[in-house]
């Protein structure tokens, strides 16, 4: 009897155990179900993002920009250039680099859009617009902070080009 006993707990551990690794990978796994609305494409292009998966983060991005509200949105233009230009290779040049003129037209100080523009323009060796963009990205970083100081010192570097 005690061994019967036994034997029901090891096959009810292994139960729990592949309920828990079923769940794991249905946590992972693609969603069966497309979200709706474009904050939701948003929210599923990040976590393809942190997943690495950029060209699957970029059409989701792209479909989230579909709506009116997620469009306006100067960050998430940026977040799909930044899944673009994972997508090839880590480099800026081409439609990631209109996407960021997109977001900047959109709010001409956003800090991420400043500083991928000025990323690009670095990329194609314009060299003054990249500091135009990162002087105005300067502007908006607290004093003796490390990106203060990190962006100075590539203001630094771009000046002497």
């Amino acid at each position: 009897m005690r061994d019967a006993w036994r034997i029901a707990g090891i096959s009810a551990l292994g139960v729990v155990a592949s309920a828990g690794i079923a769940a794991a990978l249905a946590f992972v796994a693609e969603p069966t179900v497309q979200p709706r609305d474009g904050r939701s494409w948003v929210l599923e292009a990040r976590r393809h993002m942190d997943a690495d998966r950029f060209p699957e983060a970029a059409r989701a991005y792209e479909n989230g920009l579909a709506s009116r509200k997620v469009a306006a949105d100067p960050q998430v233009w940026c977040e799909l250039a930044d899944a673009l230009g994972m997508a090839q290779g880590g480099r800026l040049a081409g439609r990631p680099t209109e996407l960021v003129d997109k977001a900047l037209a959109l709010n001409p100080l956003h800090p991420r859009a400043l500083e991928m523009a000025g990323s690009a323009a670095y990329e194609a060796g314009d060299f003054a617009r990249a500091a135009r963009h990162w002087n105005q990205l300067l502007a908006q970083l607290p004093p003796g902070s490390p990106e203060h100081a990190q962006l100075t010192a590539a203001l630094l570097r771009v000046r002497s080009m």
